[in-house]
């Protein structure tokens, strides 16, 4: 009698044809890192003149410039993490010297400086300011330098106080939008709000637990009177507000805010490229309509040479592990994508991407300009 073999099941010769595919995936892609990284390293350094301004440099791990560094190097693009800006350096101390020359790239980090508590220790939202911001002459040089071509990558609070109002106000033109004086920010807990904000609200504070609150600035179009918005769990139906959409170049459609946005309008001639949502549920747009406050706003706002994001988006803390890849923004993007990389792959480096590429091809054509000439 002739006994038959027995056939492997399907499921089974379906996971080890499995097992096989993704071995060779896997070699293939060991094969090509190293020459995706030599690609990057023999590339030309690219020498661009930079105006990096940041002066909330609180302390020696640079968090306003960690992304902008790590982007610029996978650009080729020269810059060291704690030389190359103007500012101040860790503490609050007075650094770099503004340019008499026009730059090739200008990016603005957080404009609102240093606040220190009465022991003078370093407070995000304390109660004394201790370093400068822009003032009417540097926003004028911006202005000029924009209008001449010079891109540029703006975000968060570079416009509301304490930039002075001229200044503000020339901010606003060359990057092409209108602030409304109101900030945003979800917190953990509302019962640990710092007091200046706290002060703000009803006395004694009745919030406690997660929530969002918004608040007005002085400067701009906004309101004089400061006011404060308090969004509690019960009129939220997530945590974090997000962006919808992105720039040419985005990787995701949808990601979450955890920290600071600005109410913004675009400008004339400006385009809306992202949108920021506020995720509330129906008692939270009644609240918001009461303070004639949108659910909605622009999040990245565009002109031909320059990009605003309505958010601290800088302080990202993307690692970006595969910078110094040629593709390495779509490495990352595949192997490394969980939720804190969306914001970064999905607004962040499409933007930051434009500039310093309209950066690199102005100074080409300049140079060929030179040549031909």
């Amino acid at each position: 009698m002739v006994v038959a073999e027995d056939k492997p099941a399907e499921p089974q010769r379906r996971l080890t044809l499995a097992r096989v595919v993704f071995a060779v995936l896997l070699l293939v892609l060991l094969g090509a890192l190293p020459a995706l990284h030599l690609h990057w390293r023999w590339s030309s350094i690219q020498q661009l003149d930079l105006l990096v301004f940041d002066v909330t440099v609180a302390d020696d791990r640079y968090l306003e410039h960690a992304v902008l560094d790590r982007v610029l190097a996978h650009h080729r693009v020269s810059f060291r993490l704690g030389r190359d800006h103007v500012g101040t350096a860790p503490g609050g101390e007075p650094h770099g010297e503004w340019p008499t020359d026009w730059p090739d790239l200008i990016v603005l980090a957080d404009g609102y400086g240093i606040y220190a508590d009465d022991e003078g220790d370093i407070d995000e939202l304390g109660r004394n300011r201790v370093t400068s911001t822009l003032t009417d002459a540097q926003a004028a040089d911006i202005e000029s330098w924009v209008a001449g071509g010079v891109p540029a990558y703006g975000e968060f609070a570079i416009a509301p106080e304490p930039t002075p109002v001229n200044a503000s106000e020339r901010l606003q033109r060359a990057f092409g939008f209108d602030a409304t004086g109101w900030l945003g920010s979800p917190v953990e807990d509302l019962a640990e709000l710092s007091p200046p904000l706290k002060a703000l609200g009803p006395d004694p504070w009745p919030y406690e637990g997660p929530g969002l609150v918004l608040v007005t600035t002085l400067s701009g179009n906004a309101n004089p009177d400061r006011r404060l918005v308090v969004l509690t769990a019960d009129e939220l139906e997530f945590r974090f507000p997000y962006f919808v959409g992105g720039p040419a170049g985005s990787r995701g459609d949808r990601s979450s805010m955890p920290r600071w946005i600005e109410l913004i309008e675009p400008a004339v001639g400006s385009e809306v490229e992202s949108w920021i949502e506020l995720p509330v549920n129906e008692a939270g747009e009644e609240m918001l309509a009461r303070a004639g406050i949108p659910t909605r706003w622009p999040g990245v706002v565009t002109t031909d040479s320059t990009v605003y994001v309505a958010a601290d988006g800088l302080e990202d803390r993307t690692g970006f592990a595969f910078k110094q890849f040629t593709g390495g923004d779509w490495l990352s993007w595949k192997l490394d994508n969980h939720p804190d990389e969306r914001f970064f792959h999905q607004i962040l480096l499409p933007s930051l991407d434009r500039v310093v590429d309209q950066a690199k091809d102005r100074q080409a054509e300049q140079l060929a300009g030179r040549v031909t000439g």
